[in-house]
């Protein structure tokens, strides 16, 4: 894990070096959403079309120590491609997290009317890979926070952003195993029509596996067909 504070990603460093690197502070929210759609930030289990999140993390912690928050950034996978940003303002072990990951899915080119990597308004809507999942919700989160000051916070707030939500979970993953604390309320910013969900959908996954045994077609009730039985196993998963 890689903890920057008072240096901003690529500015790291100590003495004079790190004084005098810059940090821009946030832009206003649509220019902060258009900046965050114009960073291809795609994960997917396919690795051709897999990317890293890096420059959206590096850019939300850019505008997050701006306004004072401790950061750090957790490398994610074998090969630090990807990193989770946790973004911290105040002390104590019972805060608020603001929640939401970094990467957007795949997308077919063929099927988008508007650039997918950068934020058009039409319709009043705004239209690009991310908008609504979920890249905005960490604009609208600063912007939410932005006058916040850490001397008067009575618990700490946490901005969290992860890697590969939408294909390995690896970034959640990262977290559970580390086991740090971030607080004691969470809001995840995932679209729900803008109504307050106290809770959130899971999945549970399961495989069949079934051996067949191979026989001949001399004598076919020597073996034992796989298809057979997944015929049947079938049959009882439609019936349940």
């Amino acid at each position: 894990m890689r903890v920057l504070s008072g240096a901003r990603p690529g500015c790291a460093g100590a003495g004079r070096a790190a004084k005098s690197c810059h940090m821009d502070a946030p832009p206003k929210l649509m220019e902060m959403m258009r900046r965050l759609i114009e960073l291809p930030s795609i994960s997917s289990v396919k690795p051709d079309r897999d990317m890293s999140n890096r420059k959206v993390v590096d850019q939300l912690a850019e505008w997050l120590e701006s306004l004072g928050y401790r950061i750090t950034v957790q490398p994610v996978g074998e090969d630090s491609r990807k990193a989770n940003l946790i973004a911290t303002l105040g002390t104590g072990d019972d805060g608020l997290v603001l929640a939401g990951h970094t990467d957007t899915v795949p997308f077919d080119e063929g099927r988008w009317r508007h650039d997918p990597f950068k934020m058009s308004e039409a319709d009043d809507r705004a239209y690009g890979l991310g908008t609504a999942d979920m890249k905005c919700f960490l604009a609208i989160a600063i912007e939410a926070a932005r006058e916040l000051k850490a001397q008067d916070l009575k618990q700490p707030l946490t901005i969290l952003a992860t890697a590969d939500e939408e294909s390995s979970m690896h970034g959640a993953k990262t977290l559970a195993r580390d086991g740090q604390r971030l607080g004691r309320y969470c809001v995840i910013g995932e679209p729900t029509n803008l109504k307050p969900v106290r809770s959130h959908k899971g999945i549970f996954m399961e495989s069949i596996l079934l051996r067949g045994r191979s026989g001949h077609s001399s004598d076919p009730r020597l073996g034992n067909s796989a298809l057979d039985g997944m015929h049947a196993v079938m049959g009882e998963l439609i019936a349940y």
